[in-house]
């Protein structure tokens, strides 16, 4: 579902992003360096099973894209939104929108691994923290 909030926040699952502005998020968030490669960000975007992203005025300012299998279970990641904008609830919407994305399409098992630091920022969302398993990296 597209949809326009009161602060002019425009929410829509679009994996055809414009790369310049991916690269501005990745870029500041520091999960990615210069040079950007934007051939590895187009795949990147194309291997996800859907993303969601937030857009003002027509420009890109946050997203969080997933892998799936697209029956059962999901994984959500790279939730980054433009520091500019954090604070106004837009990163928890874009969660709580690809969330229920997933579970439209039958996924039942969906999950996300906050990076540290980030517990209270996901403590606001409908996520339920799982204590009882280890994430493992591998």
């Amino acid at each position: 579902m597209d949809t326009r909030n009161s602060d002019g926040i425009e929410y829509r699952m679009e994996r055809n992003l414009n790369l310049d502005e991916v690269a501005a998020l990745y870029l500041e968030a520091g999960w990615i360096t210069e040079p950007v490669d934007k051939k590895m960000l187009r795949a990147m975007l194309e291997g996800s099973y859907a993303v969601s992203a937030a857009f003002r005025n027509g420009r890109l300012v946050g997203m969080m894209r997933a892998f799936s299998d697209g029956v059962s279970d999901a994984y959500m990641l790279d939730l980054v939104v433009l520091r500019a904008c954090r604070g106004h609830g837009i990163g928890r919407e874009i969660l709580e929108r690809l969330a229920a994305h997933l579970r439209e399409k039958g996924c039942d098992w969906v999950l996300c691994v906050g990076a540290p630091g980030t517990g209270g920022f996901y403590a606001k969302t409908s996520g339920k923290k799982m204590d009882s398993f280890t994430p493992m990296r591998f």
